[in-house]
């Protein structure tokens, strides 16, 4: 699984608590920018971007651009995003998103990780 997402703590806490769990192997992309090279290298079952709530990709649109590109080199993998449920924008986009196929899911980052795991774990 790719982690495309500025939340190190997040990125570094799912790690941690997979760290024993041969179900999950995480590749972190900290670079929006890069995304979509990296997943082409890496060839993830499952790629989870983060819309962070600040910063240069805030922008939902932008983060949806980066999973086009990415479905576009690996129509295979699944596209999860994250955002706040307090970013009223983001969830409203990530919800079009959803209803569009151009993501298979999305999540609330303040959902505990456990959750969140289980959800990565039903998409593979």
């Amino acid at each position: 699984m790719l982690l495309v997402m500025q939340k190190r703590m997040l990125s570094d806490a799912l790690i941690a608590q997979t760290s024993n769990d041969t179900r999950f192997t995480f590749l972190t992309e900290p670079r929006y920018a890069s995304a979509a090279l990296t997943a082409e290298a890496c060839s993830p079952e499952i790629t989870v971007l983060e819309i962070p709530e600040s910063g240069l990709w805030k922008s939902a649109e932008k983060c949806f651009t980066v999973c086009d590109m990415i479905h576009r080199q690996l129509p295979d993998c699944k596209l999860v995003i994250l955002c706040s449920e307090d970013d009223k924008d983001s969830y409203q986009a990530a919800i079009q998103a959803k209803q569009e196929c151009r993501i298979d899911d999305f999540l609330f980052y303040d959902n505990s990780a456990h959750y969140l795991l289980s959800k990565l774990e039903a998409l593979v």
